[in-house]
């Protein structure tokens, strides 16, 4: 009750009724305060400014060359499964996330991260990396490893033949 009659009144009355009915100590009324509208974030994971060529990439180029990676990594990814479906059973494709399942070794999720222009891999070996487009390839920033050469050494690992997976 008390609650609805604060909503209904305003501000200066509020106060005047909480003043009676309720201690001071208890009041909690809102009050206004400035939030600081600048970005604390890094521009890249280790602190280093992004290259120019990532900075300007558009979003029609990154979506155009991250789905044809994608689908031509499922491509191949899918003869793979043809040939050894014991190794790799299941490839999935949907709305820019691929799952990958290899038994040995456990589940890959390779996804597009349209806000930061990258495609990001969460390895059951080598744990999460995010990969930048940079000339045609997709390299992490981090150690200047390749997408694609860390899915054909991961995934060499399990194969009975060696894997040459290529965008």
């Amino acid at each position: 009750m008390l609650k609805r009659v604060l909503l209904s009144v305003g501000t200066v009355s509020a106060r005047r009724i909480t003043a009676r009915c309720i201690p001071k100590s208890v009041i909690l009324l809102p009050q206004s305060r400035v939030i600081s509208r600048a970005r604390h974030y890094s521009v890249s994971t280790d602190g280093h400014d992004i290259p120019q060529e990532i900075r300007d990439l558009t979003m029609d180029v990154y979506h155009a060359q991250s789905d044809a990676f994608l689908e031509s990594l499922q491509d191949q990814l899918e003869g793979i499964s043809d040939s050894y479906p014991e190794v790799v059973p299941d490839i999935e494709l949907t709305q820019g996330v691929m799952t990958l399942v290899v038994p040995q070794l456990g589940t890959y999720v390779i996804n597009k991260q349209p806000p930061n222009k990258q495609i990001w891999l969460s390895s059951p070996v080598s744990g999460p990396n995010r990969f930048d487009l940079i000339k045609g390839n997709w390299i992490s920033l981090r150690d200047g490893s390749k997408l694609l050469d860390l899915l054909n050494q991961e995934l060499g690992e399990v194969m009975p033949d060696p894997v040459s997976l290529d965008a």
